[in-house]
C-alpha cells in the first residue's frame, strides 16, 4: 500500500532534482509506501535524465514526461496519477526534511484517520545559513476556515493533504504563479480538521536564481500580472456564488493577496505596465480593492486605489533606489 504520494514538477532544474529526490528517499518511511512522481515539463537540461538514472536503483521514484505546459499542469498529471493516501507537493529545487527525534513521527502521521491537511514549519536555504521560519509555535487542529484566517502565506510544500480531500481540486492550467494560494484556498476552506504541528519539514531554496518567484524580466512580469488578474478573478467569482463564512474569508484572502499584488506594481513594474495592468484589473471588477480590516494594509490602500497613486508610489520608489 502506498502511504504518500510525493509530486515534482520539473523544469530545467538538473542542478537541484538528485538532491530533493535523495531527500525524500531518506525520510523515514518504508520504500514500498511512498512514491515520487516527477513530472518533467518539457525540460531541456539534463533533469529527466538523472531522474530516469535514480529510478533505475530505486523502483518508488517514476519519471513522467509531457511538453513544456507548466507547473500548474504537471502538478495536476501528477495528482491524476498519484495512488497514496497522502500528496506532498515539493518543488525540485528544494529539499524535504523530518526530525527523526521529534514527538510527531512522520510514519505515525500518515496513520491517522481524523486529519485531512498536516502543516508544519520551514527553512529557507541561503549561501550562509539555513533560516527558521516558524509558523506553529504548538500542536493545533482546527477546521479550514479558521487555518485560512490565520495563515495568509498559503506556500504548498509545507504541507501534506490527505488524498481523498483534494480529489476534486485541480491546479489552474497554464499558470505558474499564485496558484498555490487558490489551490490551498479551494481546498483548505471545506476541511473541518487541519493539524498543526511545531516541526520543521521543508527547505525552500533561496539560492536558485533561475527560479520563477525570483525572475524579474518583463516578460515574467506581465505572466506574473496575468495569471494574478486570472486566479484573482476565479476567486471573485467563486465568493458570488458562496455565502457565510466561507464567503467572508475568500473575501479576506482576496483583499490580501490584491494588496500584495499593488505592492508589487509599486516595487517592480515599469510606468506603462502598472496603467495597463491595473485599467485591466478595474475591467474584471477587481479594482479599487475593499479593506483588509488590516490597519497598515487599508493606509495603504488609501493612497493606491487609485491609479495615480501607484503611479506616485512607483516613482518615489525608482528615486529612492537613484
Amino acid at each position: 500500500m502506498i502511504k504518500i504520494s510525493f509530486i515534482i514538477p520539473l523544469y530545467n532544474c538538473e542542478q537541484y532534482i538528485q538532491k530533493c529526490i535523495e531527500s525524500i528517499l531518506l525520510l523515514p518511511i518504508v520504500h514500498s509506501e511512498k512514491e515520487i512522481l516527477v513530472v518533467d515539463d518539457g525540460s531541456i537540461d539534463k533533469g529527466a535524465e538523472i531522474t530516469l538514472q535514480i529510478s533505475q536503483t530505486h523502483p518508488e521514484v517514476r519519471l513522467i514526461q509531457q511538453t513544456n505546459k507548466g507547473a500548474s499542469t504537471a502538478r495536476n498529471r501528477g495528482l491524476n496519477e498519484a495512488q497514496g493516501k497522502w500528496v506532498w507537493f515539493v518543488d525540485a529545487d528544494d529539499q524535504v526534511l523530518w526530525d527523526t527525534t521529534n514527538i510527531f513521527p512522520l510514519e505515525s502521521l500518515l496513520e491517522v484517520e481524523d486529519t485531512e491537511l498536516i502543516c508544519f514549519n520551514y527553512k529557507k536555504e541561503y549561501s550562509q545559513a539555513l533560516i527558521e521560519h516558524t509558523d506553529y509555535h504548538s500542536q493545533e487542529k482546527i477546521d479550514g476556515v479558521k487555518f485560512l484566517y490565520r495563515h495568509q502565506s498559503l506556500y504548498l510544500w509545507n504541507k501534506i493533504f490527505r488524498r481523498d480531500a483534494i480529489l476534486k481540486h485541480r491546479f489552474v492550467d497554464g499558470t505558474k504563479n499564485i496558484e498555490d494560494m487558490y489551490f490551498d484556498m479551494k481546498a483548505i476552506v471545506d476541511m473541518e480538521h487541519v493539524l498543526c504541528i511545531p516541526v520543521y519539514g521543508y527547505i525552500y531554496n533561496q539560492l536558485n536564481v533561475n527560479s520563477t518567484s525570483r525572475n524579474r524580466s518583463l516578460a515574467n512580469l506581465r505572466k506574473l500580472s496575468d495569471d494574478t488578474h486570472i486566479i484573482h478573478s476565479l476567486i471573485k467569482k467563486d465568493i458570488e456564488t458562496m455565502t457565510g463564512e466561507k464567503k467572508d474569508v475568500f473575501q479576506f484572502l482576496l483583499n490580501i493577496s490584491s494588496v500584495g499584488y499593488i505592492y508589487s506594481l509599486i516595487t517592480l513594474y515599469p510606468i506603462k505596465e502598472i496603467k495597463k495592468d491595473l485599467t485591466e484589473y478595474r475591467k474584471r471588477g477587481l479594482y479599487p480593492i475593499k479593506k483588509t480590516g488590516i490597519r497598515k494594509y487599508d493606509i495603504f490602500l488609501l493612497i493606491t486605489n487609485r491609479i495615480l497613486g501607484v503611479i506616485v508610489c512607483r516613482i518615489l520608489s525608482l528615486i529612492r533606489h537613484l
